[in-house]
């Protein structure tokens, strides 16, 4: 099992601490690649640091290619972005993409054939036949965050796919959210620090907190022979190094958290009640129709276990 954790801008010695965190495990580092000519569609994070990681080879690091939209055909994007990507694999040591684009993903792997490719959680992998379209170009799927909450389609995904899955377990996104967007083009329009489109929603109806695509470190062992890999979002959640490790370090031993303290971001800072693993087990196989049930409602009503 490997860890693929955000990159915050702290030097080499905090990647030491972070690779003895997770010990034996090796881990992967998710980061914006330097001098990225077409963006991540997010806001620009701290970078002082990132070349003196990426030269001292403390740990392996994957760079992110997968901005919410890209100007012209994927050949116009592919053009600008081939020498940075290829000095980045070549001088730098990147040792795998994260693209959101399966056309720009297929130039990438004619270009760079050794380098492993991971699809990003923005291509909302949720069903079988989604698989089809990506045997070939990813090496790695991310499920989107509808099926984070649904045992059976995560199995039927992993059955189907012939690489390795990694899980996202501490998103806090709610599923199939309709906000989320515009709140990616909001992100990509230089804002320093988007607002929260749904928080409204979750003012109105913050029961809806308790379906988001999130795993609590308390309950991983229900994902056990789900996945190869496990992902840690927060990159702005978790940049304070303190907070950092004892995130991981919770995950690591799965040790309990509650839903406000994962890193989760604006869907998962609200105060409900404490996650039971009863109640979070019957939201694994519940039909999600949410609309007509009130199990959540009732659960956050009563305040919890």
């Amino acid at each position: 099992m490997r860890w693929v954790l955000p990159y915050i801008d702290e030097p080499p010695d905090f990647w030491e601490r972070v690779a003895e965190t997770v010990a034996p495990d090796p881990l992967l580092v998710y980061a914006p690649l330097p001098g990225d000519p077409l963006g991540t569609g997010r806001p620009p994070q701290p970078t002082a640091h990132l070349d003196e990681l990426l030269d001292a080879r403390t740990v392996p690091v994957a760079a992110l290619v997968n901005p919410i939209v890209h100007e012209g055909p994927a050949e116009r994007a592919f053009a600008s972005l081939e020498p940075t990507l290829r000095h980045a694999v070549e001088q730098q040591g990147v040792a795998e993409a994260v693209l959101g684009s399966v056309g720009l993903a297929r130039l990438v792997r004619a270009a760079l054939p050794t380098l492993p490719l991971a699809a990003s959680t923005l291509l909302e992998i949720t069903a079988p036949v989604q698989l089809v379209y990506l045997e070939g170009v990813f090496d790695t799927i991310t499920p989107g965050d509808r099926v984070m909450r649904d045992a059976v389609a995560l199995r039927e995904l992993r059955d189907g796919w012939s690489g390795r899955v990694r899980l996202m377990v501490n998103e806090g996104c709610l599923p199939g959210c309709v906000y989320r967007t515009q709140h990616f083009f909001e992100m990509n329009a230089g804002e320093p620090m988007p607002a929260s489109l749904c928080a409204g929603l979750l003012e109105r109806e913050p029961w809806l907190a308790l379906t988001g695509a999130w795993v609590l470190p308390q309950h991983l062992e229900l994902f056990d022979g789900l996945y190869d890999e496990l992902k840690l979002d927060g990159r702005v959640t978790l940049a304070d190094p303190g907070r950092y490790l004892r995130v991981l370090r919770a995950y690591v031993e799965r040790t309990p958290l509650a839903l406000g303290e994962i890193g989760g971001g604006p869907a998962t800072a609200v105060s409900v009640p404490a996650v039971s693993r009863a109640f979070y087990v019957a939201t694994l196989a519940c039909d999600k129709s949410c609309a007509t049930c009130d199990v959540c409602r009732e659960y956050y009503a009563s305040g919890g276990p």
